[in-house]
């Protein structure tokens, strides 16, 4: 007897798509406030982040920057009470893991500690908003021997409180990474700035400045009215959106002159992903010739590899 049609099913093999199974937060140890695929817990214990592997890019320019400026330093430190800080207001849990890879480097804090050489520094401060990332920032610089000291908040609040506790005579050197642009408020280099011999390497990001454009011209008080405060009164938003963040960048730049002599160094690193999308910038800003100096030296030769450009300015 031949079957009839409607005892047919229409979708025999259909079955529900599975889905990934939800990450406990509690299982994990991953404390509120941190994104969980950010965030893992390394075997001592502590907090470790996850990082794309252009974060070695960023590593490699501070562990030239700092090997390079031993020898400035040892003499600042040679000269009396005055020393050497170094000050992280970005310091994240002070170790990543390379993601995709069981690759696990030091934090940034830790990648200048260690390249210290003869030309020790004196003090170190490193601040998070998050408590439990800077404490195990904290735990792994004591470990390694350093005079670190740590304090929790945002930046425009932490600037202060470290600017209160260092010898104002002494040289600084601060790197600053935030995760974008509203987090890296100009106040905070304004006020570093007020420092007589200080060095600043700047992590700018162009991803954010990309991807949220028009939404932050759209919104009074936006993540590029903290970074660059001003520029609706210095920017033509008609234009193309190139145009439009080469404007803006450039008016950065601008700002940063006003500060007692800081120039932003012209050549500066472009960090770019795996496929090529332009990420962030770090830009060198001081006011004495010979950080420019070092800074253009661990510049690449021209026709660099891939992903190791440095860019000049826009224009």
């Amino acid at each position: 007897m031949r079957k009839k049609i409607l005892d047919t099913p229409l979708f025999p093999e259909l079955t529900a798509p599975t889905s990934a199974p939800r990450r406990n937060r509690k299982k994990l140890g991953i404390p509120k406030g941190l994104d969980l695929d950010q965030y893992e817990r390394a075997e001592d214990g502590r907090l470790r982040e996850i990082v794309g592997s252009w974060s070695t890019i960023k590593h490699r320019v501070l562990f030239e920057y700092v090997g390079r400026t031993r020898g400035i330093r040892k003499n600042w430190i040679s000269k009396g009470p005055a020393g050497a800080t170094y000050i992280d207001l970005f310091s994240g849990p002070g170790e990543v893991r390379i993601e995709n890879t069981k690759e696990v480097l030091p934090g940034s804090p830790l990648v200048v500690w260690n390249n210290r050489g003869f030309g020790p520094f004196t003090q170190v401060y490193v601040a998070d908003l998050h408590p439990d990332l800077v404490l195990d920032c904290h735990a792994r610089l004591q470990e390694a021997g350093a005079p670190v000291d740590r304090i929790e908040g945002e930046a425009d609040t932490t600037v202060d409180e470290v600017i209160a506790r260092i010898d104002e005579k002494s040289f600084h050197f601060a790197f600053l990474d935030p995760f974008n642009l509203g987090s890296l408020s100009f106040d905070v280099i304004r006020k570093l700035a007020r420092l007589r011999s200080i060095d600043i390497l700047v992590h700018v990001s162009a991803q954010d400045l990309n991807r949220n454009l028009r939404r932050y011209i759209e919104k009074e008080g936006s993540s590029l009215d903290r970074f660059a405060p001003g520029w609706r009164g210095k920017v033509d938003t008609s234009l193309a959106d190139p145009a439009v963040r080469t404007a803006i960048f450039r008016y950065w730049t601008s700002l940063i002159k006003t500060l007692k002599g800081m120039l932003v160094a012209e050549a500066m690193q472009l960090v770019s992903g795996d496929e090529g999308q332009p990420l962030y910038w770090l830009a060198f800003v001081s006011r004495h010739a010979l950080g420019h100096k070092f800074w253009k030296a661990i510049q690449p030769p021209p026709d660099p590899e891939p992903g190791l450009l440095f860019t000049r300015l826009p224009s």
